[in-house]
């Protein structure tokens, strides 16, 4: 049987080793200053998501990530310890607190207003262990429990996506709605400083998904997506890559040989690029990016190690971005990922079947202020009723 989130959560809080790397080497300043604004229990959560959305803006590597914090085009469903720990029905709780918040998330993304969503686990006894098997039963508990799907094994590429929709105009004036997939991706607190800082979080653990093809469109407002435009997308995912810690401009920190964690490739002399001479990016391959990670595995396994960088990783060398803007290579992912699939309001009202009437995505048009407010509300109210 498995074991619920919140059994999970006191496992490691009572028998969890406390990591003697933090000893010597204390949270960054960013996650330290964070920490303190989530963990202070005379804030509210709305000051505690400002507080985490401010350090997304400042000091992720993924620049559709700082873009749409800065923008707050981004949901966060924001979980902390102690409501898990009071919740009646144990995980059968924590996944429709979950899937509220989800919901919404994909009600705000309908008209363009957000496009990434995240959900942030917050627990003060956690930060302070080190990575291991009870960190990442953790990680793969909560990454369950969003996906609605069990077991997600270490390593993997779960086949089922997370999808997000789009409403759009036409330009002859008809309604139409885009589908578009996305992977998520775990992160956890105790990165910050070992040799996969690019993927550590304040707080505890967070699970990101950041549909790029619907970011792409409802940040310009587009319509219909051009070459252009998907060109732009794979420049701002190369410098994703590129800001792997220590970032290009810097040293690699003494004792860190799997450093950084993910980078590029030289563009072949023979190699074609989308990109225009003058981006930054020109001179590396839009066909592929390395890492000592596999960016598509929902669990990569090589994080819950308790050395601050293992003597010994696998390399990826045939990572590709070619899903953003070759139809030809690979037309479904690039379809799903990128420019779209139709779907239908049916699809749409499917996938927000538990929001109240007055968020109907089939009634209803683009949010007010007071709808956003009474969701808002509606959130809260629920998450009250399963708290004992």
């Amino acid at each position: 049987m498995e074991q619920h989130l919140a059994e999970l959560l006191l496992d490691i809080k009572l028998r969890g080793p406390q990591d003697p790397f933090r000893k010597k080497h204390p949270f960054s300043e960013d996650i330290a200053a964070t920490n303190a604004v989530l963990f202070n229990p005379a804030y509210t959560s709305l000051r505690k998501i400002r507080a985490y959305r401010k350090w997304l803006e400042n000091n992720q590597p993924c620049v559709f990530g700082r873009v749409a914090a800065k923008n707050e085009r981004l949901f966060i469903c924001l979980l902390e310890e102690r409501d898990i720990l009071t919740m009646r029905r144990g995980d059968a709780d924590v996944l429709d607190t979950i899937q509220d918040h989800r919901q919404v998330w994909k009600r705000y993304a309908l008209d363009g207003d957000h496009s990434a969503f995240l959900v942030v686990l917050l627990s003060e006894p956690l930060i302070w262990k080190e990575p291991g098997p009870k960190l990442k039963e953790i990680a793969r508990r909560l990454l369950e429990l969003y996906m609605d799907v069990s077991p997600i094994p270490d390593d993997t590429i779960l086949p089922q996506r997370e999808y997000v929709f789009l409403r759009q105009t036409t330009s002859a004036g008809s309604t139409r709605f885009l589908k578009f997939s996305t992977l998520p991706n775990i992160f956890c607190v105790q990165g910050d400083g070992r040799w996969w800082h690019d993927h550590r979080t304040p707080g505890g653990v967070m699970i990101t998904s950041n549909p790029i093809g619907h970011f792409t469109y409802a940040y310009s407002g587009l319509v219909e997506m051009k070459d252009s435009d998907k060109a732009a997308a794979l420049e701002k995912a190369m410098m994703t890559i590129a800001n792997a810690y220590p970032g290009a401009k810097r040293k690699r920190p003494r004792g860190l040989t799997h450093c950084p964690a993910t980078h590029l490739f030289p563009r072949r002399e023979e190699e074609a690029t989308p990109l225009r001479p003058a981006s930054p990016m020109a001179g590396y391959s839009p066909d592929h990016y390395g890492g000592y990670f596999n960016t598509d595995h929902l669990i990569p396994s090589v994080f819950f190690h308790p050395t601050r960088d293992p003597k010994e990783l696998p390399h990826y060398d045939d990572l590709t971005f070619r899903y953003l803007f070759d139809p030809e290579l690979d037309p479904k992912d690039h379809a799903e990922l990128m420019t779209g699939i139709e779907a239908t309001m049916y699809d749409v009202r499917k996938n927000m079947d538990r929001l109240p009437a007055f968020a109907d995505p089939d009634k209803s048009g683009k949010l007010s202020d007071k709808q956003r407010g009474q969701l808002g509300h509606w959130l809260d109210e629920r998450l009250r009723a399963r708290l004992t």
